[in-house]
């Protein structure tokens, strides 16, 4: 493993299982010092178990005031920030004719409003650095996923604010970047209150359009992150990465 990711500080939200946890062990094998955080502490602390390199927050990213004392939790421990992936996320599966309000305003607290609150508390940090912003979308913006309407256009807003921020901040020397993964191994659809028969009915229809015939690992998530935060991807900045198996081809 490479250690291009040496003396650099990271924060990768919603790390306590699937793709956040992934991203944070590949981040911290590349030498990054990483922090994470979720909302559960004992699926954070297993998380950060996988690497010396890891500390872990019990945080809400739905709340303002602990979004305010994560990121000064990071300034506090590792006096900067080179690297953010805001990966927390929530994706129901619901017909829309069976969706309620609060369920969308479930849905873009957490994958707009707490993204959005936290980029921007985060932005004093990463202008010193002149680091660089991961945000994890969906290949649903590009080729939409029945019932799945609500998750679809919250990451269509994290697409466009992504794209917006990359022109605004280039002066300072901050990318902002997007990796959308398809169908990934992750027990997200366990977050559902779907029965294990519609969560396998749901599988299937998805991996039908897949041109790949399967779900994504999340290591094949990860090596794309641990890339675009390195150096090496130092001319990357408002690019979207499909990681889906051609999906949205």
């Amino acid at each position: 493993m490479t250690t291009r990711l040496e003396g650099k500080a990271a924060l990768v939200t919603g790390a306590g299982t699937g793709i956040g946890r992934g991203i944070a062990k590949r981040l911290a094998d590349e030498g990054a010092a990483v922090v994470i955080m979720d909302r559960t502490k004992d699926s954070l602390e297993e998380s950060a178990s996988q690497h010396e390199n890891i500390t872990h927050i019990v945080a809400d990213i739905g709340k303002p005031d602990d979004v305010a004392r994560l990121v000064s939790e990071v300034r506090e421990r590792h006096g900067r920030l080179d690297i953010l992936v805001n990966n927390a996320g929530i994706a129901p599966v619901t017909p829309f004719d069976e969706a309620t309000m609060d369920e969308y305003d479930r849905v873009f607290l957490t994958n707009v409003r707490g993204l959005v609150d936290l980029t921007r508390e985060a932005l004093p940090l990463l202008k010193q650095t002149k680091g660089n912003v991961v945000n994890l979308s969906s290949a649903a913006v590009a080729r939409p996923v029945a019932n799945m309407s609500t998750y679809a256009a919250s990451k269509a807003a994290v697409n466009t604010y992504t794209k917006v921020w990359a022109k605004e901040f280039a002066k300072d020397g901050v990318r902002f970047n997007i990796v959308s993964p398809g169908p990934i191994e992750t027990p997200i659809y366990e977050k559902t209150d779907l029965s294990a028969e519609e969560i396998q009915a749901h599988r299937d229809r998805v991996t039908q359009g897949v041109p790949l015939h399967r779900f994504g690992k999340i290591e094949e998530v990860t090596s794309l992150v641990a890339f675009l935060t390195s150096d090496e991807a130092s001319f990357i900045t408002g690019a979207e990465y499909l990681v889906d198996g051609g999906m949205a081809v």
